[in-house]
Order: structure tokens, then C-alpha cells, then sequence
């Protein structure tokens, strides 16, 4: 996610290559990030050193190891973390004055349609909170939340990406199987998903308004909807979300 990030980030040109300094240990991580111009290093010391802003961009399993690493060298920095399940009083509790930003973005960030959650730290000020919002706002929707939600965030629109993917995948392999080939049936559930996400939000109408536009009494979609009711996909769906926030709130354990 972290190099992922970084290269939205510059696609953007909200950061600048000879800005940013990434730390990995894995070196096959680094060299791609290296052809762009960004500089690399296995030290995550070095980073701390140099950086006014540090991106924890690291499993939330690592995260204490991490900041036992670097605590010494953080002072006042702006510390951004995207571990998820991992509170800000975590971070803070390895320095006393750290500015700490949690954040849960999405991986369509890298394609510039990502949808982030943040939320301040006692320590952080509104500034810091528009460096998030001016950062990720860059590469898609970006909302401010109390960080009692930001799990929910998390599974909502963090692992969102997957339920998604899941479906287009389904819809797809349904048009394989009445004929179409593999690439278009792909190509119009994809497009398909995006253009019912884009019409919630630009047309300024409601998921249920917008079923009924297309949904007709005796019509396809009313029929195919009929057995998404039996087969209880919005339930599923439903528990799918709760699933991954009870996930989210159990790594912070």
C-alpha cells in the first residue's frame, strides 16, 4: 500500500519525487520506487531522521516494533499511519508531543478513486488534517470521521474494494456462461460498477431512487433483483462489513 501510495501520490503532483524518502528491508520493494526518483533505504532510522512527515505504511503487527525503532528520532513530527486497527493513542504512547494522523485508505487510490477515512490525534492540529485531506483528497473522496468510526471505515471502504471485486467477478463469469467472451464480459461488469457508483454520487440521488430508475415491475431487473432478495446478497453483504470491523477492532487488542 505504502508504494502504492507514493505513486499516486506523484501521478497527482501533489508530492514530488525528491521529496520522499521510503524504507523497506525487502530491496525488490525498492527498486521501482528507486526509477522514479524517489530515494531508498533499508534504515528506517534514516527516514525518521530526515522526514517532517512519516508514513507508517507497515502491517499493524509491526507497527510497535516499528516505533520502538524510531521513537527516539520522532520529537513533534506528523506521524500518518494507515495500520489498520491501530488507535492514535497507541502511536502517541511512544512520544509525549507526536502529531498523529490515522488514516485508512483504499487501494483504487492508485488509479485516483480512492475513498479515505481520517482522523486527528489529540496532538494533531486542523494544519496537520489538511495535509491528510490535500494528500489523499488527491486521489480520490477523502472524509473526516471521530476515530470511534474509522473501524467501520475500515470495513466499509478498506476492504470494500474486494466485495467489489467479488462482484464484478460474478457478473462476469454469469456473461461467460451465456456466451460472451472473458474480456468483455470483464469490461462491462467493471464499467458497470463504476458508472452506478458514479451516479450515486454525482446525481445527488439515493441507491433506493436509483433501483427504482432501472428496476420495472415485470422487467430483467426486477427478475434478477427478485433472486438477490432470496438468496439474501444484502444481507450477506451486510455481515461481510461487520465481519471486517470486528477484525479491525480486534488487532488493536
Amino acid at each position: 500500500m505504502g508504494s502504492a501510495l507514493i505513486r499516486s501520490f506523484l501521478d497527482a503532483g501533489v508530492l514530488k519525487s525528491g521529496n520522499i524518502m521510503a524504507s523497506d528491508k525487502d530491496e525488490g520493494k525498492l527498486r521501482p520506487l528507486a526509477t522514479l526518483g524517489v530515494a531508498t533505504t533499508s534504515d528506517n532510522r534514516e527516514v525518521a531522521k530526515k522526514a517532517d512527515t512519516i508514513f507508517l505504511a507497515v502491517k499493524p503487527g509491526e507497527i510497535s516494533k516499528v516505533l520502538d525503532e524510531i521513537k527516539d528520532l520522532v520529537g513533534e513530527k506528523l506521524i500518518v499511519s494507515i495500520a489498520a486497527g491501530i488507535p492514535t493513542k497507541v502511536i502517541e504512547g511512544k512520544g509525549s508531543k507526536v502529531r498523529v494522523i490515522r488514516v485508512m485508505p483504499n487501494m483504487p487510490c492508485a488509479v485516483g478513486e480512492g475513498a479515505t477515512a481520517y482522523c486527528l490525534g489529540k496532538n494533531a492540529s486542523e494544519r496537520d488534517g489538511g495535509i491528510a485531506k490535500k494528500l489523499f483528497g488527491a486521489v480520490g473522496v477523502t472524509v473526516e470521521l471521530k476515530e470511534e468510526s474509522i473501524d467501520a471505515a475500515t470495513g466499509l471502504s478498506g476492504s470494500g474494494p474486494a466485495y467489489f471485486y467479488l462482484i464484478i467477478k460474478a457478473l462476469a463469469d454469469a456473461g461467460v456462461k451465456e456466451g460472451l467472451p472473458r474480456d468483455v464480459a470483464e469490461k462491462l461488469a467493471a464499467q458497470t460498477a463504476k458508472g452506478a457508483g458514479a451516479m450515486v454520487l454525482k446525481s445527488g440521488k439515493t441507491p433506493d431512487e436509483l433501483i427504482d430508475m432501472v428496476r420495472s415491475p415485470g422487467g430483467t431487473t426486477a427478475e434478477g433483483l427478485k433472486v438477490m432478495e432470496e438468496r439474501k446478497v444484502v444481507e450477506a453483504m451486510i455481515e461481510a462489513v461487520r465481519a471486517a470491523i470486528k477484525k479491525a477492532r480486534e488487532l488493536a487488542r
